[in-house]
């Protein structure tokens, strides 16, 4: 499967982010195999049709529609650039993370590493002219770069994904507070690192060295939903990359994600899908349907 990288020194300098219009050069953007990046992608689309596969979900493009993409998630398009128009706004972890002195910056996002909700939102024509004004202002900055533009990027991209923050959170009815109790963010991290490890609530708990009464208040409070659900459907979705995207059989996907045997990870899948692994394999094989 391919992966794009981020290039850092593109403007002949470091900057860790990178923003453009779909109607200045749409190819670069879209991809009908599966594919991943090493950085976070925003795509924002004024006017455009189509469908992108992501995480398993296959979502129609609509005018003013915007998809979150974290790391290293799977995905495919298949978007007609044909009067295409909008942003795609890519940046690393750290562009923002290393300015705020903040390691879980991104995790305080609900879009992000979000295997409960669509990672996918439709804005109302205001909202969208809103952050339509905030990026034509990035562009210039990066256009004419000064020094002060650096700080300058950073704060309106700041107020871009933490404005989307809130309309998500509106939209999927979550918090959309991002300085509440860290454990919540830490948790998010937490699964990110070891769920082809650990499946169960005790072992976060371990992880987090809190208790598990805690981990339960906190996490309902932010997310909406219990951390055994959270774990079982990020599992399920770790799941359904291998199926789709990978060769191995369903017992060297049950090894690798540390199941005891492969009927295990069958009644598993079988739970969530009402569907066998093999026959999700078949259907689904490399985003297709």
């Amino acid at each position: 499967m391919r992966t794009f990288h981020f290039e850092k020194q593109k403007y002949g300098f470091e900057l860790l982010m990178d923003l453009h219009k779909f109607e200045t050069n749409p190819n670069v953007f879209f991809e009908a195999s599966p594919h991943t990046t090493d950085f976070f992608e925003i795509f924002i689309f004024e006017k455009a049709t189509g469908q992108i596969n992501l995480n398993g979900f296959s979502i129609d493009v609509c005018d003013h529609s915007i998809f979150f993409i974290s790391p290293y998630q799977k995905k495919s398009c298949t978007v007609p650039i044909t009067d295409i128009k909008g942003f795609h706004l890519v940046f690393k972890d750290g562009f923002l993370s290393d300015f705020f002195n903040d390691k879980l910056f991104v995790y305080r996002l609900q879009y992000f590493y979000n295997s409960i909700h669509p990672q996918h939102l439709v804005l109302t024509d205001t909202e969208y002219n809103i952050i339509k004004l905030i990026l034509e202002e990035v562009l210039k900055e990066i256009d004419h770069f000064q020094k002060d533009s650096l700080h300058i990027i950073r704060s309106l991209l700041y107020f871009t994904v933490s404005k989307l923050n809130r309309l998500f959170s509106k939209k999927y009815n979550l918090s959309p507070e991002t300085q509440a109790d860290s454990l919540a963010y830490r948790f998010k991290e937490s699964l990110e690192m070891h769920i082809r490890e650990f499946h169960s609530v005790e072992a976060y708990c371990t992880l987090l060295n809190v208790s598990r009464h805690k981990l339960n208040k906190v996490v309902k409070e932010y997310v909406g939903s219990t951390p055994i659900k959270i774990i079982h459907l990020r599992l399920l979705q770790e799941i359904k990359m291998e199926l789709r995207h990978s060769k191995k059989t369903i017992s060297e996907i049950a090894d690798a994600l540390q199941f005891s045997e492969a009927n295990n990870l069958t009644r598993f899948f079988n739970t969530y899908e009402s569907i066998s692994p093999s026959n999700y394999r078949k259907n689904y094989q490399n985003d297709s349907n």
